[in-house]
C-alpha cells in the first residue's frame, strides 16, 4: 500500500492475487481494492452495526472508506468491469514482510490478529486466512490491512485459520526462541509460513512428550499425518452450525499467552545491541556528532530518510524530530528489537527492519513478483550511513567504489556519511581476527572516489576522534 511510480496503474497488487474476493490495485497515488458483491455486503452490514468504524479508530484495521463518489465509482468499474464495488485503504508508508520483522514484531503482529479474531467473534464473524503477510507496521504498531479475509462461518466454536496461524506465527517463534533461527530463514523459504515438522525435527523424540509440547508439536504432527493418511474427509464436521464461541475463545487464550511468553524469553545477545554503551566515542564527542547531524536535517528538511545501521535508533528519532518519516534498518536483530520495543512506548512515524544491506531482501512469490523487494519498495530522499562504511569494508567485504554505488541507489537526494579510519579502535576491534587490507584507506581516498556520483555540501570533523562526517547530494550518473 505504498506509493509506487513503478507500479502501473489500476495493476492488481501481486501480493493480492490469491484472494478470491477481490484484489488491491492503485490509481493516480490512491490505494484502492476491488470486493466482491458477497465481501461488500458482509462490510457493510459490518459498518451498519458499527464494528467496522470500532476497528478503523482503534488502529486495528487500516483506514478504509467505501468509494461512492459517482464519477470516481464509475472509472473504477470502467477500469474493472468484473467488479461493482470498491474500497480505498489509507496509503502505508513502506512496506515491510515478516522476514524482515524481528521476533517481537512478529509475536505483536500474532497478537494482534488473535485480538482481531476475537473482536470479530462479537461481531459474528472470523478471519478465513491468518496469513503474518495480511499485517503491517504503522508508527510502530501492527495494522491489520487485508478486509477480505473477513467471513461469517457457520461454526463459531472452532477457528478454521489456527493451522495457518500456527505456521505463520507460532512455529516460526518457536524456531527462532528455541532452535535459533532467524526469521529471514523462516519466511523466505517459505511464504506459507513454517510446518510442525521443522519445529518437531529439532525437538528429539523425549522432548516432545513435555506437556508443552506434547500439545503444541506432537498432537498436530500425530493429526498432520493421520490425515495425510485418509483419503476422505468428512467435511460435515467442517460445516455443522454452532454458534457457541467459548472454545474458540479459550484456544485464542492459549496462544496469546503462549506468544508473549516466547517474545518475552528470547535472549538479547546481538553484537552491536549494546554499541551506544561500548562504543568508543566520549560523551562531548557523541553529542557533538548528534547536533551535526540535526542541523543538517534541520536546513534541508528530507521526508524520508532510511537510517542504515541504525543500531538502536538514536539518529533514527533525530530524523524524526525534524519532520522526516524513517525507515530504520540494521542486520543485527537485537539491536533491531530493542528498537521497536521502544517505539511501542514512544508511538513516532518510525519503521524498523531487519536487513543485511549486503544481501537485501529480494523479490519473491509468484513470478517474483508476490512480494516485491527491498530497493523496489525504497522510495527515500535521505540515508544516514553512520559509522558503516567500515562494517561494509569488513565484514561486508565491498570495495569503496562499491559502497558509493550503493549508496546512489538508496537515496534520491542527501547521503550522510561517517568516516572510521584504520586507527580508529572500533575498526581495529572489528580486524582483530582478518588480515588487514586497509592500511591504505584514508579520508582523501574516500573523498575521491565518492566524488564521482556525490557533491560534498560539507565535511565536518568529530571532535575527540579520527572520525570526519561528510554530507553530500547526489548526482545522476554521467550519459
Amino acid at each position: 500500500m505504498m506509493d509506487d511510480a513503478r507500479v502501473r496503474e489500476d495493476e492488481a497488487e501481486g501480493g493480492s492475487f490469491r484472494d478470491p474476493s477481490g484484489y488491491v490495485f492503485r490509481r493516480e497515488g490512491r490505494v484502492f481494492r476491488a470486493v466482491d458483491a458477497a465481501c461488500h455486503a458482509l462490510l457493510r452490514g459490518l459498518e451498519r452495526d458499527g464494528t467496522l468504524p470500532r476497528l478503523i479508530e482503534s488502529g486495528a484495521l487500516v483506514g478504509t472508506r467505501f468509494v461512492e463518489e459517482p464519477a470516481l465509482l464509475a472509472g473504477l468499474r470502467a477500469a474493472h468491469p468484473a467488479h461493482e464495488h470498491f474500497l480505498e485503504h489509507d496509503a502505508i508508508p513502506f512496506l515491510t514482510f515478516p522476514y524482515e520483522w524481528s521476533v517481537s514484531m512478529l509475536a505483536d503482529a500474532g497478537l494482534h490478529t488473535l485480538d482481531l479474531e476475537e473482536r470479530l467473534l462479537d461481531a459474528g464473524c472470523a478471519l478465513k486466512d491468518a496469513t503474518a503477510f495480511n499485517l503491517q507496521f504503522v508508527r510502530g504498531r501492527p495494522v491489520f490491512i487485508d478486509l477480505g479475509s473477513f467471513e461469517r462461518p457457520r461454526r463459531m466454536d472452532l477457528w478454521f485459520a489456527l493451522g495457518q496461524f500456527d505456521r505463520m506465527f507460532l512455529y516460526p517463534l518457536l524456531l527462532a526462541v528455541e532452535q535459533g533461527w532467524d526469521l529471514r530463514a523462516c519466511f523466505l523459504g517459505s511464504l506459507q509460513g513454517r510446518p510442525v515438522e521443522d519445529v518437531a525435527r529439532g525437538y528429539g523424540p523425549l522432548r516432545r512428550l513435555r506437556p508443552r509440547a506434547l500439545f503444541e508439536v506432537t498432537l498436530p504432527l500425530l493429526l498432520n499425518r493421520w490425515a495425510r493418511g485418509r483419503e476422505r474427509v468428512d467435511r460435515s464436521l467442517l460445516e455443522r452450525a454452532n454458534p457457541d464461541t467459548r472454545p474458540q475463545r479459550a484456544t485464542l487464550e492459549g496462544r496469546r499467552r503462549r506468544l508473549r511468553a516466547l517474545a518475552a524469553h528470547r535472549r538479547q545477545d546481538g553484537e552491536w545491541a549494546d554499541y551506544a554503551r561500548t562504543c568508543s566515542y566520549d560523551p562531548r564527542a557523541d553529542e557533538t556528532k548528534q547536533r551535526l547531524v540535526g542541523a543538517f536535517l534541520a536546513a534541508h528538511r528530507p521526508a524520508r530518510v532510511l537510517d542504515l545501521g541504525c543500531n538502536t535508533g538514536t539518529y533514527t528519532w533525530i530524523a524524526c524530530e525534524h519532520g522526516a518519516e524513517v525507515i530504520a534498518a540494521d542486520q543485527d536483530h537485537d539491536a533491531v528489537d530493542a528498537l521497536y520495543r521502544r517505539l511501542r512506548e514512544r508511538p513516532a512515524p518510525v519503521t524498523p527492519l531487519v536487513l543485511d544491506i549486503t544481501d537485501p531482501s529480494p523479490a519473491v512469490g509468484h513470478l517474483n513478483r508476490e512480494r516485491a523487494s527491498f530497493l523496489e519498495r525504497l522510495d527515500v530522499d535521505c540515508v544516514l550511513a553512520l559509522a558503516l562504511v567500515h562494517h561494509l569494508l569488513i565484514s561486508g567485504n565491498l570495495s569503496l567504489p562499491a559502497i558509493r554505488d550503493l549508496f546512489h541507489r538508496l537515496t534520491k537526494d542527501l547521503l550522510v556519511v561517517e568516516f572510521v579510519p584504520p586507527e580508529d579502535p572500533m575498526f581495529r576491534r572489528m580486524l582483530q581476527f582478518r588480515v588487514d587490507l586497509f592500511a591504505g584507506l584514508d579520508l582523501g581516498g574516500l573523498e575521491r572516489v565518492f566524488a564521482e556520483r556525490f557533491t560534498l555540501l560539507d565535511r565536518q570533523p568529530v571532535p575527540g576522534t579520527a572520525r570526519t562526517l561528510l554530507f553530500y547530494r547526489r548526482r545522476e550518473r554521467a550519459a
